[in-house]
């Protein structure tokens, strides 16, 4: 596996999927990143990162999308 555009954007879409399945109330409420709003003065670090696990949500569509261009690309063409 060389280093290539493709395989970086297949790692993105790795990462991005992996963020995307975190559940809300399972897991993010354990560590306390569960709901922007309960943060307050907490630090601005973890409120961007709380910020981007609610952000990405927006993201399902077109991941999945992306997601399936990905693997028929790598179906048909051994990727």
């Amino acid at each position: 596996m060389g280093f290539s555009l493709w395989n970086l954007f297949k790692v993105g879409l790795l990462l991005l999927n992996s963020v995307l399945i975190l559940n809300r109330k399972r897991f993010l409420a354990k560590h306390g990143l569960d709901d922007i709003t309960t943060l307050g003065g907490g630090s601005p670090l973890k409120t961007q990162a709380v910020g981007i696990l609610h952000a990405v949500q927006y993201l399902k569509v077109p991941v999945i999308a992306a997601n399936s261009i990905t693997i028929l690309f790598e179906i048909f063409f051994g990727g």
